[in-house]
């Protein structure tokens, strides 16, 4: 498969390595948020419905970051952004191993929260301005899998040592392994690139309708993704059962870099976005209820496939569209952003105290929407070729 070409620049490996890692850092802590919510819960003490501030307090940073830089890149210089994303990541990560109650252990988490998205939103921006970049955004899709296994097998093995901070530890120690990669990230920014159409380019129905399915496709699958532990008691298993299903749900999402790449070399359109959420939003119904234990082992293996997929093809997408990066930084805000939605909006509209079966037509119902601005997409491309042609 040959190159893409995508981009405005070109790069030194290195320089693509430092873009390709950093922004994973910010990916990571999506995958391990039972972790994370879990340490909350035990470390300061407090019920589910309170850790849940101190989650959504850094994702929502996450969004909010990869938002401003979305929209500030142009006056953003990469090299001093990652530094100080990195920075913030990782003193928010100590404070979390510190905290004792709630309201620091909120702070500390959206500091870390907010250096993420700074992180994730330049990382992904300068990988879409880098000519070959785009075909590299699906290998950050695999990296993500790969730490989100390690971080499987490592965090529970920590517990004993560490206890319910090991997760943080665990976070901490990658944030200081990914800090020297700040050197390499280029110190060009966009207003010495060629013009892009400024900030008001975010703004059309392309990129809005590729901003509104990662929400929707994001709210969907992480707010399933958020009751894991829970549904699986509910289909018969143990949590040492819980803990290997998780880990072996990571192990397939290795495959989605060659995929996506396959995929997206051969259908640079909106149609594989639209199969994926159909896909997903079919293996959603399935979920809260699975009539046996085995069904509800496929489901979460097969969402999980489907849900890194999607987001990876997304951000070769946004960056096919629009190589100043503006739009890929956006979607990735707009991932976060859903995982802050989705969970709030499900815990108050649904009841899960009898079962989960709402929450399985929930997520069928978010990934179903998924398809609107997928067709949106498709009829204003289609639109604006007949305007085109009719004025040839």
């Amino acid at each position: 498969m040959q190159d893409n070409t995508d981009g405005i620049f070109r790069a030194r490996p290195i320089q693509k390595v430092a873009a390709l890692v950093i922004p994973c850092l910010a990916s990571l802590p999506i995958m391990v948020m039972p972790f994370i919510f879990g340490a909350v819960i035990d470390q300061v003490q407090v019920d589910s419905s309170n850790a849940t501030y101190a989650t959504s307090a850094e994702i929502s940073m996450i969004a909010l970051a990869s938002l401003l830089v979305s929209i500030a890149l142009k006056v953003l210089p990469p090299r001093l952004t990652a530094l100080i994303g990195l920075s913030l990541a990782a003193i928010g990560h100590f404070l979390s191993i510190g905290s004792t109650s709630l309201e620091p252990m909120i702070i500390a988490r959206a500091i870390a929260g907010f250096g993420e998205g700074l992180c994730m939103g330049m990382g992904f921006a300068t990988l879409a301005q880098i000519i070959g970049g785009t075909r590299l955004l699906a290998y950050s899709s695999g990296i993500v899998a790969a730490a989100s296994l390690i971080s499987f097998i490592t965090v529970p093995a920590l517990q004993s040592h560490l206890g319910s901070s090991s997760i943080f530890w665990f976070m901490l120690v990658v944030t200081l392994i990914c800090f020297p990669l700040f050197i390499w990230m280029p110190t060009a920014k966009l207003k010495q690139l060629p013009n892009a159409g400024g900030v008001y380019a975010l703004f059309n129905i392309k990129s809005f309708s590729l901003f509104l399915v990662a929400f929707l496709a994001s709210s969907g699958s992480n707010t399933l993704w958020l009751y894991f532990e829970q549904v699986g008691h509910s289909a018969g298993m143990d949590l040492a059962a819980i803990g290997k299903l998780g880990s072996f749900s990571s192990i397939p999402t290795l495959l989605v870099p060659f995929v996506a790449n396959f995929v997206f070399a051969r259908n640079k359109t909106v149609v594989p976005i639209a199969v994926v959420c159909l896909l997903s939003g079919i293996a959603s119904y399935f979920y809260g209820a699975p009539p046996s234990v085995i069904a509800f082992c496929s489901v979460v293996v097969i969402m999980s496939f489907l849900y890194v997929f999607l987001i990876a093809y997304i951000r070769m997408f946004s960056a096919h569209l629009d190589s100043s990066g503006r739009t890929t930084a956006a979607v990735g805000g707009a991932d976060s952003l859903g995982m802050v939605v989705g969970p709030l909006v499900a815990a108050f509209t649904l009841n899960l105290t009898t079962g989960f079966s709402s929450l399985s037509s929930f997520g069928l119902a978010l990934q179903s929407l998924c398809v609107i601005p997928c067709l949106g997409f498709l009829f204003y491309k289609a639109s604006r070729h007949t305007r085109s042609v009719g004025n040839a």
